[in-house]
């Protein structure tokens, strides 16, 4: 069982379904059966592939199961998501994925289980969706696109035409999106260098310096990565960044700024010169972004900072321009973390959000220089976290006013007087908010 891939992925769904975290979870799962490459290619697959499409799978699992099937014990049950999830969704022929459930099912010492996990897959991998029956739109929407009956509801409310594209959509084309380094390379240049080196495709984004590109493993184990030619980040995240409009010479903050990504587009945009301070509210989490740094050779003008933008701190300095990619619900990239899918949405949560990003904007009211450039972005397409709170924003601050930045939005924007949205089914990236500000 320690090289069965199939076997890790059932692993980690247990431990997932216990105590959630799903990508540190899988990692360590992975570490600790030593899987090859492409074993470790398809036990990830398997892993994400049940944790985006759960709520498909345990409808369609459900027709067949009279007792349902949290009665069952917990390998059973991923073993049973895991086998539909291949057959369903990565073009695993019935026959191998119903074969494999059943050897599972002694490798997890659940041999008396066999009979029904073979019964029940052999329907299930084949049943008809586009037949069943559903209650309402939520139902359908929390089935068909694997969502929490809260994310549902507030996809049907805010969204009703596009709320199930919302949840289907595979955001930059299901490609991996980069950001060229053009310290060292032009996004054209990037794209033959990446083909050079083995990547399948690699083509320019719809944002200036972004690469759209497809690989064999993870892109982060490329010698041009590891060389500093390149950082992964989704198009819209890197349009944020892109609106700080960061110069040569700057003081920025990045306040929120773990994992990095902004962090060394900011730096690139600097052109290594200036003061760049990227902090994050934890230790472990500043760790990443410094690693980040250092790989991308930015340690000159970077400083990393273990701090609470929802509080004062006097070892910030006035910064000409300010980042504050917020903590937020998420809403916009559900298929990046499918867990999303399942949160619960509950008032007080949203209330505490609302008020720490509240808190995390006043700060930077009060640290940024006049007539320097504030930009707030959420991955997230809830009106109360972007919009309705930057103008409240506005209202405690009437010195800030709403500036359009000269960087161009990718077609398909909706743009107003309060920021800018992309809501994936209109501009192909990921869910996202911006708003731009100067202090005057």
């Amino acid at each position: 069982m320690a090289a069965n891939p199939r076997a890790a992925a059932v692993a980690a769904l247990v431990r997932q379904e216990q105590d959630g975290f799903s990508n540190l979870i899988l990692d360590a799962e992975l570490r600790r059966r030593e899987l090859d490459g492409r074993d470790k290619a398809f036990a990830s697959a398997i892993f994400y592939t049940v944790l985006e499409h759960r709520g498909t799978i345990d409808f369609i699992l459900e027709q067949f199961l009279p007792k349902g099937l949290a009665k069952l014990d917990a390998p059973v049950r991923e073993i049973l998501r895991a086998a539909v999830a291949q057959a369903r969704y990565m073009q695993v022929p019935v026959s191998a994925a119903v074969n494999e459930a059943v050897k599972l099912t002694r490798s997890f010492k659940k041999s008396s289980a066999s009979g029904l996990v073979n019964a029940v897959l052999r329907k299930a991998c084949v049943y008809d969706l586009d037949k069943a029956v559903f209650k309402d739109e939520i139902e359908k929407l929390m089935v068909l696109g694997s969502a929490s009956r809260e994310v549902a509801e507030f996809l049907h409310r805010h969204y009703p035409e596009e709320a199930l594209g919302i949840l289907t959509h595979t955001a930059d084309g299901g490609m991996t999106s980069l950001r060229a380094n053009p310290l060292k390379a032009s996004a054209a240049q990037l794209c033959e260098l990446l083909m050079q080196n083995g990547a399948k495709s690699a083509e320019p984004g719809i944002v200036p310096g972004s690469v759209l590109a497809r690989f064999e493993g993870s892109p982060a184990e490329q010698e041009l990565f590891r060389r500093g030619y390149y950082h992964v980040e989704g198009q819209a995240s890197q349009l944020a960044a892109l609106c700080v409009e960061a110069k040569p010479g700057d003081t920025v903050l990045d306040l929120c700024a773990a994992p990095g990504g902004k962090t060394l587009l900011l730096a690139e945009e600097m052109q290594g010169t200036g003061r760049l301070i990227s902090c994050d509210v934890t230790e472990n989490r500043v760790q990443l972004i410094a690693k980040a740094v250092e790989r991308m050779g930015f340690t000159a003008c970077v400083e990393t900072l273990c701090n609470d933008a929802s509080r004062p701190n006097p070892k910030l300095p006035q910064a000409d321009r300010i980042l504050v990619d917020a903590p937020c619900s998420g809403l916009g990239i559900l298929a990046k973390k499918p867990d999303i899918r399942y949160k619960s949405l509950l008032k007080a949560r949203h209330d505490e959000l609302l008020a720490t990003q509240s808190a995390i904007l006043d700060t930077a009211a009060s640290l940024l220089k006049a007539g320097g450039r504030l930009v707030y972005s959420t991955c997230t397409i809830d009106p109360a976290e972007n919009e309705e709170q930057v103008a409240a924003f506005l209202n405690r601050h009437p010195e800030f006013r709403v500036v359009t930045p000269e960087v161009p939005f990718p077609q398909g924007m909706t743009v107003g007087e309060h920021g800018a949205l992309s809501v994936p089914t209109r501009t192909g990236m990921d869910g996202f908010f911006l708003c731009a500000m100067q202090k005057q």
